[in-house]
């Protein structure tokens, strides 16, 4: 064999005892110091197995090690004369061919018989470390690094004397979790053995895939004296392995995953979303009429527009989720955590968008279309083939009704669906035209029967459908955030007129603004009040912010944060719809709480339901005792009045005094003074 005559040179020139066996334990050579090590000259040696050195229950011993692990290191005795046994340290290694297949196997001893002592264990160590064709190294039985050889350092860059007292963590790369050296340690104590790939970092930063073996040298008596690891770099190995899956997964002209690829991926999202209980979608893309452009323009136009297209559907949507070209002119997109179907459709329209753009700067007339088919999880299946299918079903629809659009597979989501992106864009148009308004209504005060505080409440003038109730827009605008926007404009507006109520010498009145969950988990909240504070110049203290009682509850600890920020501000604060909630006064004594507004829900039936009027009575005297304001919402009958002033509550607000006001109606009701209600007009200071 060709590969052992470069072992010739090996062999003549070590100091070591060192011989070449076959693959079934057949001595091919074997070098003088070995011949002096053993006794057995050429003649003698040369075909036999190694049962003639090692003893038969050695032999099988080692060869039934090296068919479980292509290396070998223990400890053997035999000699020729039976009568003066000696003991010898064995070290075997494959050798290998120019294709990565074992030929042979190279026996390593010491130069010299090898004693049960310490010292002659690292003896061993060092003719280890004379091994050139991978990276050893030797540890101590703590697992700290003793020895390397020559390959170990080229490998990782680092000299011997960098590495002494090291362990094998020190090249540990973080792709591994906290617990994986633990458990390689743990392994190799037990058995003695361990191997694995894994990822290193070198002494220049960078990471490289490696295999690593570990074997356990130990003393007659057993203990463990040093561990032999074996580093091979296997970055080429990794690269061409890495290659032909990426090839066997992606479609080679857009660089996209591949049906396959898709089929894996959407088998690992359906597991995903069943266990967590979420909602995923899939959208068959068909560009329009791509074959008579391939035709007339050529295949190598038509290649760059599919890249093109590709590409453009791809910015659309998140890494996460998996843009595949399945044949020709289709692409399919896997959404992942897909909770939102309007999400969903904002993306088919965004592709649409995208894809009637000029496809190629230097052919700048070609413009495409798409049909797109949307199939849903698990509304529409739960089955991967049968999702795919009912994609490209109403993609097929969506052809036979002229192109260019998306269509879900359920006509009954689609047309909910649309519904619902209608209403978001006419939120979001009817911020930017100024639709909005903001109405205010009183709340009054029954000892003085004055009107002490007003709330700002927003109203859509829609122009053509007329005022729309805040309960048809509010929750679109929270789930699409644009609450954030419509709620600092409504804050803004009631501050700005309270600055102009005031000029007008209502210096009594206070302004009430509802928060909602999203603008109170903002981490800007307190700077943008302080920002509107200062540009309105009104007192802080005649600022009332409201919230609900589940939102102090849905993150304590930073809601406790932000209402102290606000409080230091100066802000007051009232909790809203108190009651319905999960209330806890523990959490509510933590809070900078002013005022607590007992739920219309309690109030509505008063004089008929005993529970809503025990429930009142006892939020009331609960708010007195923590010094805390209360006030009754949804206050509409003299009944409703005779029970709160009975039970000392004398804030109310309700539509017996007023219904919200647009801010001139207000001014006339604070001047006149409610007819019939007891009420005589604000007095100006």
């Amino acid at each position: 064999m060709q590969v052992l005559e470069q072992y010739k040179k090996i062999l003549e020139h070590s100091e070591d005892a060192l011989a070449v066996l076959d693959l079934k334990g057949h001595y091919l050579m074997q070098n003088r110091p070995h011949q002096s090590c053993f006794g057995f000259p050429d003649a003698v040696l040369l075909g036999k197995t190694a049962t003639l050195c090692w003893g038969e229950a050695a032999f099988i011993r080692v060869m039934a090690a090296l068919s479980e692990k292509a290396i070998f290191c223990g400890e053997i005795v035999r000699h020729r004369d039976v009568e003066s046994e000696k003991r010898f340290l064995l070290s075997i290694f494959p050798i290998f061919d120019a294709e990565g297949k074992a030929q042979a196997y190279l026996t390593m001893y010491p130069s010299l018989k090898i004693t049960r002592g310490e010292e002659d264990q690292l003896r061993l160590a060092a003719s280890v470390m004379g091994h050139r064709l991978k990276g050893m190294m030797v540890c101590d039985p703590e697992g700290r690094i003793e020895l390397v050889n020559s390959s170990f350092t080229r490998i990782t860059g680092y000299a011997l004397e960098a590495l002494v007292g090291k362990t094998v963590e020190h090249f540990y790369s973080g792709h591994q979790g906290a617990d994986y050296y633990p458990a390689l340690w743990k392994r190799l104590r037990e058995s003695g053995q361990w191997q694995g790939e894994l990822w290193c970092r070198g002494k220049d930063g960078l990471l490289f895939p490696a295999s690593l073996e570990f074997s356990v040298i130990q003393n007659p008596q057993g203990q463990t004296t040093h561990y032999v690891g074996i580093l091979s770099d296997i970055r080429e190995r990794e690269i061409s392995e890495e290659r032909l899956l990426y090839l066997g997964h992606h479609d080679i002209l857009t660089r996209l995953p591949n049906r396959r690829l898709l089929e894996d991926r959407l088998v690992q999202a359906l597991k995903q979303a069943d266990r967590k209980g979420e909602q995923l979608a899939l959208m068959h893309v068909d560009l329009d009429h791509f074959k008579p452009v391939n035709e007339s323009l050529g295949s190598a136009i038509g290649d760059r527009i599919l890249i093109e297209a590709g590409q453009r559907i791809k910015n659309c949507v998140r890494d996460a989720d998996t843009v595949a070209r399945m044949k020709h002119d289709t692409f399919i997109i896997l959404l992942t955590e897909s909770s939102e179907i309007e999400h969903t459709a904002t993306i088919a329209q965004k592709i649409l968008s995208l894809l009637s753009e000029p496809m190629l700067p230097d052919v700048p007339d070609i413009r495409l279309t798409a049909s797109i088919g949307i199939s849903l999880y698990p509304a529409d299946s739960a089955e991967p083939k049968i999702l795919l299918r009912h994609a490209e079903e109403a993609m097929r629809r969506v052809k036979n009704e002229g192109r260019n659009a998306y269509r879900f597979y359920s006509e009954e989501m689609g047309a909910q669906t649309l519904a619902r992106i209608e209403l978001k864009m006419a939120i979001q148009r009817a911020i930017e035209d100024k639709e909005f308004k903001v109405y205010y209504q009183p709340q009054v005060d029954l000892r003085s029967n004055t009107v002490f505080c007003v709330e700002a409440l927003v109203r859509w003038q829609h122009p053509e459908k007329g005022l729309i109730s805040p309960a048809a827009f509010i929750p679109m605008a929270e789930e699409t955030s644009l609450i954030l926007p419509l709620g600092e404009w409504v804050l803004r507006m009631a501050c700005r007129q309270l600055k102009l109520w005031r000029a007008q010498g209502l210096t009594s009145l206070r302004m009430a603004v509802n928060l909602s969950a999203v603008q109170f988990r903002q981490a800007q909240l307190p700077s943008l009040v302080q920002e509107i504070l200062e540009e309105t110049g009104i007192n802080p203290s005649d600022l009332e912010l409201e919230i609900t009682e589940s939102i102090t509850l849905e993150n304590i600890d930073k809601g406790i944060e932000t209402m102290n920020k606000l409080d230091q501000l100066g802000v007051r604060f009232a909790v809203d719809d108190f009651g319905i909630g999960f209330s806890s006064l523990g959490y509510l004594r933590q809070f900078p709480i002013h005022t607590l507004k007992v739920d219309q829900s309690f109030i509505k039936d008063l004089a008929t339901n005993a529970d809503d009027a025990a429930i009142t009575a006892a939020i009331i005297a609960m708010a007195h005792n923590l010094n805390l304001d209360v006030i009754a919402e949804g206050v509409e009958s003299e009944a409703h009045l005779d029970f709160l002033r009975e039970h000392q509550c004398h804030k109310v607000q309700g539509y017996y005094f007023s219904r919200p006001l647009p801010a001139e109606d207000l001014e006339k009701y604070l001047s006149a003074g409610p007819q019939g209600k007891g009420l005589p007009p604000l007095l100006k200071s």
